[in-house]
């Protein structure tokens, strides 16, 4: 999983984060490029988040031309090889978010064309979630779940014709078997694997079955668990608030802590004075 002959400086990345099915990069590009050829195995997405620039791909012996500012999204097939360059139009830093998407997400995706550049409120307002997730050191089960149905997306784009299924909802056997899953597993980063398999359905249609039951995404869902049991261990004990947050699922007591503020609207330890 490498990006052959890019010309950027690599500033972070999801490496260590658990996330299974996207790969999140953040760079610093060059202001000006020769040609130059890359090439990557998965479904490459790229969100240009600052900077503004002339681009140019070419295809066979035609050079395609894009201008590209903060916003731009540019999508190469897996596989596909691409000669790109580049010159800056404005003065400033230039750095861009590479997502790598696991093609294995959705049957097809090796059909998807090269796109220089794209308009689609939803495939950017999704790169720029994951890149907040990137920030944020999100865990796998949402990054996997935004990275799903970006895919998914894409997929609609490609074949619009198919038009929209609407999903079915879980039955209630198994809503109770993966909900009791969570609650089981609230300290573990729970994947969509996971999930998934425990219903025997692909991620997919996992995904659109659960938030049709439950009016929440896996990760939604497993974060209120979360933050109820959280509340709960305030309430009827006097165990730390650091323990309490690793009890829950939270890498740390701070993080712990934004997350209840958000949800209670103060923190844990106002919270349990309160009660």
């Amino acid at each position: 999983m490498t990006i052959e002959a890019l010309p950027s400086r690599r500033l972070a990345g999801s490496d260590g984060l658990g996330w299974r099915r996207v790969h999140a990069a953040v760079y610093d590009d060059p202001a000006e490029t020769e040609a130059f050829a890359t090439r990557v195995p998965e479904l490459l997405l790229v969100l240009v988040t600052d900077g503004r620039y002339r681009i140019e791909s070419r295809h066979g012996r035609t050079w395609h031309r894009a201008a590209y500012r903060p916003g731009s999204i540019g999508v190469t097939a897996p596989g596909n090889r691409s000669e790109l360059r580049w010159r800056a139009t404005a003065a400033g830093p230039m750095r861009s978010l590479h997502l790598r998407l696991d093609p294995g997400l959705l049957p097809g995706t090796g059909a998807f064309p090269d796109a220089l550049t794209i308009d689609d409120p939803y495939v950017s307002a999704a790169a720029r979630a994951l890149g907040d997730a990137l920030d944020a050191g999100a865990p796998g089960l949402y990054a996997d779940a935004v990275a799903q149905g970006l895919v998914a997306h894409l997929a609609y784009r490609v074949n619009a014709a198919a038009g929209p299924v609407a999903a079915a909802p879980l039955g209630a056997a198994d809503r109770e078997l993966v909900v009791s899953y969570m609650r089981a597993h609230l300290a573990d980063d729970v994947s969509l694997d996971e999930l998934a398999a425990l219903v025997n359905l692909s991620k997919y249609h996992f995904l659109r079955m659960f938030a049709r039951t439950t009016g929440l995404t896996p990760h939604r869902y497993l974060s209120r668990l979360r933050l109820e049991a959280a509340a709960e261990l305030l309430r009827g004990g006097t165990l730390p608030v650091h323990r309490i947050a690793l009890m829950c699922g939270y890498g740390s007591a701070s993080r712990f802590a934004a997350a209840f503020q958000r949800a209670y609207g103060c923190g844990p330890t106002a919270y349990r004075r309160g009660v």
